[in-house]
């Protein structure tokens, strides 16, 4: 099986539709999203000016409200473009998907009319005609901070309490974060490594055979937990992408031309 792993469009929509020769050409059976839709905008930078002081973030509300509305669009716009492909497509929120209850509906309102794409946040989903199941967790992950309208963020034993199910599952795993695990150079960006050694340990106790992960935007590559054969395929914003073959472990990074 061929999946393409792709992560943090952030605003770059014109790549989606690069992707639908690539899927064609790489000859693409399912598709592994991890998160961020949308870029950076005033509600992350609030969100961040206001930890920094230790305060709750505020912002005006008609001026929240015409951010969330643009938000809505471009999920709406996203899960329309991968709703169009005749393979399955996995996803996950990522931190600057929020608020998490209007990505929510939007994902639902797409599984209804394109039923090929599943968000497995907190879920699964069986891979037909395979022995795997696709299990994910989106957004940051913090210490003890939980925050939904502005940024989407969970506390850490939020993200582990969120895969007790797991235990239920005979077959093999993929797991989705948005977060990285804390391991190697699949969690640095600008120089400094985001990740999370909860996430590592999620993967040390579930044994996926495979993980994708986003949100470092300089931490394309592989890594091995255990078992497990960790990706980061790089911002689809650049272009980034990769191919993982998963009976031969073999995984092909590649990069879309401008746009």
């Amino acid at each position: 099986m061929r999946i393409l792993g792709i992560t943090d469009l952030r605003g770059a929509t014109e790549r989606l539709s690069q992707l639908s020769e690539l899927v064609s050409r790489e000859r693409i059976d399912a598709i592994v999203f991890c998160g961020n839709i949308i870029p950076e905008d005033a509600r992350s930078e609030a969100f961040r000016k206001a930890a920094d002081v230790g305060e709750k973030p505020e912002m005006e509300k008609a001026v929240l409200e015409r951010l969330e509305e643009t938000a809505v669009r471009a999920y709406e716009a996203f899960f329309d473009e991968m709703g169009k492909y005749d393979i399955p497509v996995y996803v996950v929120p990522g931190y600057l998907d929020a608020p998490e209850r209007l990505y929510m509906q939007a994902a639902l309102n797409h599984e209804v009319v394109e039923p090929n794409v599943e968000v497995v946040h907190r879920s699964f989903a069986p891979v037909s005609g395979e022995d795997l199941t696709v299990v994910g967790f989106g957004g940051g992950i913090s210490d003890d901070l939980r925050e939904n309208r502005f940024l989407l963020v969970y506390p850490e034993w939020e993200a582990s309490f969120a895969f007790e199910f797991v235990r239920h599952i005979d077959q093999n795993l993929l797991m989705v974060f948005n977060t990285p695990p804390r391991r190697g150079n699949l969690d640095l960006e600008n120089g400094k490594h985001i990740g999370r050694h909860v996430v590592e340990s999620i993967i040390k106790t579930y044994r996926p055979r495979f993980a994708f992960c986003g949100s470092a935007l300089d931490g394309q590559g592989t890594a091995e937990i255990g078992s497990t054969l960790v990706i980061n395929p790089g911002p689809l914003r650049d272009g980034h992408y990769a191919i993982l073959d998963t009976h031969t472990r073999q995984v092909t990074f590649g990069r879309l031309p401008a746009s």
